[in-house]
């Protein structure tokens, strides 16, 4: 997975990073997540089930989900963020989870 502070420093094309994945991840979370909790709790109300997914798909959540699932060790990272612990970075590891 390339971030993009590794893309930008090799001055590749802007689309050459993950964060269009992370666009299109954030929608197949939402829907994955929408529809267990629509069936999990079906005398919920929206506004019950928005707080638990939102709860689900936070940055802790999944930075913990990514974390567990050693998904840092696959991330391309510039100099400057890797030297900076951007690699143990929450927001960078939940971001990984998205793509």
């Amino acid at each position: 997975m390339t971030h993009s502070s590794y893309s930008n420093e090799r001055h590749w094309d802007k689309l050459e990073c993950n964060e269009r994945l992370e666009f299109l991840g954030d929608a197949v979370l939402e829907l994955v997540s929408s529809d267990f909790l629509y069936h999990k709790y079906p005398d919920r109300k929206e506004g019950e089930l928005t707080k638990l997914r939102a709860s689900m798909v936070c940055e802790p959540s999944l930075a913990y989900c990514a974390k567990d699932l050693s998904l840092e060790k696959y991330l391309l990272l510039g100099k400057g963020e890797e030297a900076t612990g951007g690699r143990n970075r929450p927001s960078i590891i939940s971001d990984a989870w998205r793509h």
